[in-house]
């Protein structure tokens, strides 16, 4: 896991505010289950050249949630 350089403004799967993003090349698991930090985890797929996957992770906090859950 890294976080990238140069992260987008807004969050490019909900267009909402976030708190962090992190990029992951292996297998990972999200459980967000009474989470006091992050209501949701929005999850980007990305092509890394050469064959090879990246997932990018958005994590909103509950406030930020709330704004794009209309």
């Amino acid at each position: 896991m890294h976080e990238p350089d140069d992260p987008p403004a807004a969050c490019p799967v909900c267009e909402g505010a976030y708190d962090s993003v992190s990029v992951h090349s292996s297998g990972l698991m999200i459980n967000l289950l009474e989470n006091e930090l992050y209501q949701r985890v929005c999850v980007e797929p990305l092509d890394a050249g050469a064959g090879e996957g990246r997932i990018r992770f958005f994590h909103h906090t509950h406030e930020q949630a709330a704004e794009t859950d209309d």
